[in-house]
């Protein structure tokens, strides 16, 4: 579809809007509350009622200035950023409770966080703040801000013949005042505005474009900030990888484009379905990028800062309305193995809105293996119908990606429902996080991800600093994948650096690292692990975790091998906070090394005897196509 004009908009979109807006083709309150009482709402309403209880009586969480100065003080935003969140989510969750039941009661508590966030000075939190604050002089939006315009907007809309007059005048004065006029005076002045590769530029997009289609549309100025909008969100749609990834990861995936399909809705809805950015190609390659990243049971892809947990968990509205807009049977397979998994979280007015079709069989997808070729990414398995099966997560790309970490050539080995070989994953978010110093930190730099060092250094930081997915070679029993890492590391480092991964299925996995250095070199590759460490020798090394194990084989005695850990590490990973990690070392003899590392796994001792011999059958095949 050829992306909406101004000239579109000024044609399709019907004004005066109606409210409540969002109840198009969804009924009334009475057709959300039969939704409550039904399937998994039914224990969620139960949970959302007691909650709204409490909240009747529990004092309203206060944010003085000084909790919000702290930040500038100490660089920590939990303090602040909790009871901020905190606010916004009693909102919510009054205004479901005030849907379900009809009692003023949770009305009148829901009016009251209302105007408590009416009263805060500034919607933008501590992090993404520059004082000092000019009252007339609203400059900045942020994804709080713009989230904080999104959610009164929807209150506004669905509970707009039930709050006070005062208060509906008042709350869109506010997200005017803090958002919309703004925007209107300076949108290009927003740094996300063109920052199209950012979750930013989705998220703040999609927010504000739908509190301006729910509370501004009757301005003269509303269609021609919403073409803004538009032309930012065509830019953030064109960095996505056409096969449908995104370089931030799963997390930031959901986070931008779940705010663009919000504001999606909104506008099939307010101009009857005659523009609706869901019918985008780019949108639809995207749908199953959660599927393809999740590693059964209970954890995902998480490279960059990407959480270990399945991002899909807390947006199963988004993903609703993919499977009743798609009807893509692999969006229902997903949703019910984090259902028979226990992880759905939900809950939400959006969730509600969207009602998932019951008529898809759930199915996996067809092909067990997807290269994202834009953003460097190979995801590969065994098998989606057994749990159990390895797979294997590559990424190449650059080291200067947003969000990113050094890490160019990490890679995942999954099996048993554990990554034995694993990405530490995401750190704390703090001021230091994000600071000059973030890639001291091992969990966004080098020494924290399983690459190759030379004398004890590594990758550099920027964009200049990549790898390339050279080959990916689907066999029956392996595929092979070869990137060339070269790029990614300074001149004085090495002259040439090959790794490759040769994955037997379930069989296991060969890594193969060839670096051309000086010579005499300390040549090493890293490789972070999760589980017990059982046994470490010299020819081999076995961890253990849940019902399986892994063995590292090393067949050249010129390798040397020794466990190593990180000590207390600020990661969100209670695991790793005391992250171990292999180092496997050679020194470069007339200026190369290659250091080959079998990864086997098993769960008997016939097991390992079997995958080892089986990889043992293919691997003359391999060297005789010269692969290793």
């Amino acid at each position: 579809m050829s992306f909406p004009t101004k000239n579109d908009l000024e044609k399709y979109i019907k004004r005066p809007i109606s409210h409540p807006l969002l109840l198009i083709g969804v009924g009334d309150f009475e057709a959300l509350r039969n939704r409550m009482t039904r399937g998994r709402w039914k224990g969620v309403t139960q949970k959302l009622l007691e909650q709204a209880d409490n909240l009747l009586s529990d004092p309203i969480p206060q944010l003085p200035r000084s909790l919000y100065d702290d930040y500038f003080r100490t660089g920590r935003r939990h303090l602040f950023e909790g009871p901020y969140h905190s606010r916004r989510r009693n909102v919510e969750k009054l205004t479901l409770a005030y849907i379900f039941t009809g009692k003023e009661s949770y009305l009148d508590r829901c009016r009251d966080y209302i105007w408590a966030i009416m009263e805060e000075f500034t919607w933008v939190i501590p992090a993404h703040s520059r004082p000092p604050f000019h009252p007339e002089d609203i400059r900045v939006v942020d994804l709080a801000s713009s989230g904080t315009a999104m959610l009164l907007a929807t209150v506004w809309d669905l509970l707009h013949n039930h709050l006070d007059k005062e208060t509906l005048e008042w709350m869109r004065y506010n997200v005017f005042r803090h958002v919309l006029i703004p925007l209107r005076d300076r949108f290009e002045e927003q740094w996300w505005s063109r920052r199209y590769e950012s979750n930013w530029c989705g998220v703040c997009c999609g927010n504000s474009g739908y509190a301006l289609i729910l509370m501004g549309l009757d301005e003269n100025w509303s269609i021609d900030l919403l073409g803004k909008i538009l032309k930012s969100i065509d830019g953030f749609l064109s960095t996505a990888d056409p096969e449908g990834a995104w370089v931030e990861g799963t997390g930031y995936w959901f986070y931008g484009f779940s705010r663009v399909i919000y504001f999606a809705d909104l506008l099939a809805k307010a101009t009857g379905n005659r523009i609706d950015l869901l019918k985008d190609s780019r949108i639809k390659a995207t749908i199953t990028f959660p599927v393809w990243t999740y590693l059964p049971p209970n954890s995902q892809v998480n490279f960059g800062d990407t959480g270990k947990a399945p991002s899909g968990s807390s947006y199963i509205d988004i993903l609703n309305l993919f499977l009743a807009y798609y009807r893509e049977p692999s969006i229902a397979w997903y949703i019910k193995r984090l259902e028979e998994e226990g992880l759905l979280n939900g809950g939400s007015i959006s969730e509600l809105l969207w009602e998932p079709p019951a008529d898809i069989e759930p199915m996996p997808p067809k092909e067990t293996s997807k290269w994202y070729r834009r953003i460097g990414w190979i995801i590969t398995r065994a098998s989606w119908d057994d749990l159990n099966a390895p797979i294997l997560a590559v990424k190449a790309g650059h080291n200067g990606e947003p969000h990113n970490h050094v890490d160019v050539g990490q890679f995942i080995y999954h099996c048993y429902g554990n990554s034995f070989i694993c990405d530490l994953g995401v750190g704390i978010y703090d001021r230091e996080y994000f600071g000059p110093r973030r890639y001291e930190n091992p969990i966004c730099g080098a020494e924290g991800h399983n690459l190759i060092f030379v004398d004890g250094k590594s990758q550099g930081i920027g964009p200049e600093y990549r790898g390339e997915i050279t080959d990916f070679i689907r066999e029956e029993d392996y595929d092979l994948i070869s990137l060339d890492i070269t790029k990614a590391y300074p001149p004085e480092v090495l002259a040439k650096a090959v790794r490759k991964l040769v994955f037997f299925k379930y069989n296991g996995l060969l890594l193969v690292d060839e670096v051309v250095c000086r010579e005499g070199a300390l040549v090493e590759s890293r490789l972070h692990f999760k589980g017990s460490l059982r046994q470490a020798q010299q020819s081999l090394i076995d961890i253990s975790e849940g019902g399986g194990s892994i063995q590292i084989i090393l067949d050249d005695p010129s390798i040397d091998a020794a466990v190593d850990s990180h000590k207390m590490l600020r990661t969100r990973d209670t695991d790793l906070i005391n992250a171990p990690y292999i180092r496997l070392m050679k020194r470069a003899d007339k200026g190369y090394s290659k250091i080959k590392a079998y990864i086997v796994p098993y769960r008997s001792e016939d097991d390992l005897k079997i995958h080892f011999n089986k990889i043992k059958e293919i691997q003359p095949k391999l060297e005789k196509l010269k692969i290793i």
